[in-house]
């Protein structure tokens, strides 16, 4: 990062553009000093951090200190979260501070500096250049290759280069598509970081070694099912191409969309899956909720509200959704529950439309 008053904003709002290990080198930090007492609000800043992802909540945006203070307490965090060595958790605090780092980029993006900031972030994040269009104050652009590289992850149709202004090489990008791509970068970057991060609990100094004990009590009273390791595997044989999407979204530890929760919930309770079944199969994402997904599902099935069961919806609204990736083996189907019925015997509701849902989430 460059010096001065922007590089230091930068740093505070983004600490995760720069290599943690080599900056608390660069401070002379060392582990052991985390122990004396002058370090306690660092250590105090960085468990906040971490609860805040335990309890799938944003660590608060309006509460922002130095760029020093910034950084070290989310190399501290990302510490704490490698030592109580919970996948799940991984998501969860990669999530929380990609979701902070959104709050940020979606206000820098309407300022002045905009331009000089968004370099900055995305040479940080991805490590290539982005263009700011002097002539759109609200486009963004970066090179074709970059584009196809970065927006794999994303499967509806609005992300397909064929739906995008291209122009000399560019792909052009809006401030709400920009700050989405960064979100999702940013996410991948903290999880591969925790992966790659190398640390013995037992060498952790007191202080940190009590926060590690804390919060795995904090994870285990909350009974948010934090504390396992691998991933819930999910068989996806059977089912049609736009549920398996959402299948391997899960299973992959990322986050579907509302649409896609919907679709998945309503389609599996449709093919006969309790509802105990159903909130199995969102515990992967990194924003899961037990208390908060059982009354969502409990919700589409009919047995909570208006006690009005919602329907899977239809393969044409689906495809408006862009969550449709229709193949031979679709077959015609008007219904996503249609396919395969031969093998299920499971009976559809014509039409399929039911309920849409609107304002309801899960997971």
């Amino acid at each position: 990062m460059s010096d001065g008053t922007t590089g230091s904003r930068l740093l505070a709002r983004y600490p995760f553009i720069e290599d943690g290990g080599n900056y608390l080198r660069l401070l002379d930090y060392r582990l052991e000093e985390f122990d004396e007492p002058y370090m306690s609000s660092i250590v105090d800043r960085a468990t906040k951090r971490v609860i805040s992802a335990i309890k799938g909540i944003v660590y608060d945006p309006e509460d922002i200190a130095s760029a020093d203070e910034e950084l070290v307490s989310f190399i501290l965090a990302c510490i704490i979260v490698k030592a109580i060595r919970s996948k799940a958790l991984y998501r969860r605090f990669a999530l929380s501070e990609a979701k902070r780092a959104e709050v940020f980029l979606v206000d820098d993006l309407k300022s002045v500096d905009r331009g000089n900031i968004l370099n900055k972030v995305f040479k940080g994040v991805f490590g290539i250049d982005a263009i700011y269009s002097s002539n759109d104050h609200s486009t963004y652009m970066i090179t074709v290759e970059d584009y196809l590289r970065y927006s794999t992850r994303f499967h509806d149709d609005h992300w397909r280069l064929v739906n995008r202004i291209v122009h000399k090489g560019y792909v052009y990008l809006s401030i709400k598509d920009t700050v989405r791509l960064i979100r999702d970068e940013i996410y991948t970057l903290i999880i591969n970081r925790l992966e790659r991060l190398n640390i013995d609990p037992r060498d952790l100094p007191e202080a940190l070694q009590k926060r590690v004990g804390a919060l795995k009590s904090m994870m285990l009273e909350l009974g948010n099912d934090l504390m396992g390791d691998e991933p819930v595997i999910i068989d996806r044989k059977g089912h049609p191409p736009c549920i398996i999407s959402v299948l391997k979204a899960l299973e992959q530890g990322n986050n579907p969309s509302h649409t896609a929760r919907i679709l998945l919930a309503t389609y599996m309770l449709g093919i006969g899956k309790d509802v105990e079944e159903v909130c199995e199969l969102f515990r992967n994402a990194p924003d899961y909720n037990e208390r908060i997904t059982r009354y969502q599902v409990e919700h589409l099935a009919g047995l909570r509200g208006n006690r009005v069961k919602y329907s899977c919806p239809s393969c044409s609204k689906v495809a408006s959704q862009g969550l449709c990736f229709r193949s031979d083996e679709c077959d015609g189907i008007s219904n996503p529950l249609q396919f395969g019925r031969e093998k299920r015997r499971v009976g559809v509701v014509r039409g399929g439309e039911g309920k849409k849902g609107e304002g309801e989430d899960v997971g």
